[in-house]
Formats: structure tokens, sequence, C-alpha cells
């Protein structure tokens, strides 16, 4: 089920495995010339911090309009509540099989539940370029007892 809610990264706090362009680009709101981008590493990633835990409907991803081996194809998308190997050892969501130069992909995530949304491109000397990420859910209220 794709949700076209309310783009809940907007109010988070991105990170990522090193800085070439600011891990908050991607959810600026904007895709052209407002990329993130990580340095060339091993299995560089990006992670937005949504400070609750929320159901994730879906997640679109818009694709650099450059270099197509800093973009994103290959990579994982992980939900969970867990920072373990900085969250890249969270449940998938899905893996963004190719997602064509300035081209944008949503991937459904069938209302996974989860803090930290990460996306982590396996492999060596990699970059990672995120020109958007919106993810789309609700915040999980959680009830405690009286």
């Amino acid at each position: 089920m794709l949700f076209t809610g309310t783009n809940v990264a907007r109010n988070g706090d991105a990170s990522q495995s090193s800085t070439k362009r600011s891990a908050r680009r991607a959810i600026d709101g904007q895709t052209e010339d407002s990329c993130s981008s990580t340095d060339t590493e091993n299995d560089p990633w990006w992670r937005v911090d949504l400070l609750d835990k929320h159901q994730i409907w879906s997640i679109k991803i818009t694709n650099t309009e450059g270099n197509p081996k800093e973009g994103v194809n290959g990579a994982e998308i992980r939900i969970g509540d867990s920072l373990r190997n900085d969250g890249n050892d969270n449940p998938k969501c899905r893996t963004v099989e190719s997602i064509e130069l300035g081209s944008a992909a949503t991937f459904d995530c069938a209302g996974m539940q989860g803090r930290f949304i990460n996306i982590i491109r396996p492999g060596r000397k990699k970059h990672l370029t995120l020109c958007e990420v919106e993810v789309y859910g609700q915040p999980l209220f959680i009830i405690q007892a009286c």
C-alpha cells in the first residue's frame, strides 16, 4: 500500500557516514542542485532520525542527475529503532535495484515501524548521493499505563 500522506522526514535529523555534501540536503524539499553525498568509501550510508517511532508506508527517493557511480542504485532501505552498526542492521524494507538518473521511485514499506530510516549502499569504494528522500508515514503514539 503506497501512502501519500505527510512527508515525515522533513522534520527529522539527517546524518551520513561521511560528508561530501550535507546529509540535510536530502530532506530539504528541493531536488535540483540540492543533493546529499558521501565521500568514496566502503558501505556508505545515510540516515534520517524521525525523533519518534513511526509507521512507514512508503519512501520516495530521487536519484542524482549526475554520475551514475555516485547515485543510489543497489542501495538498501532499512527501518527500525536500533543504532547498532549505525542503524544498518535494522530490518530491510526494499532494495533499490535501479532509479534512472534524475528520476524518482517510490518503495512500499507496508507499515514497517521505526524511528530510523537508513539507506546503505553496500560495497567497496562507492558514493551515496541522494537528491531527495521523502518518508510517508505517521507517528505511533504509545499510551502508557497509569
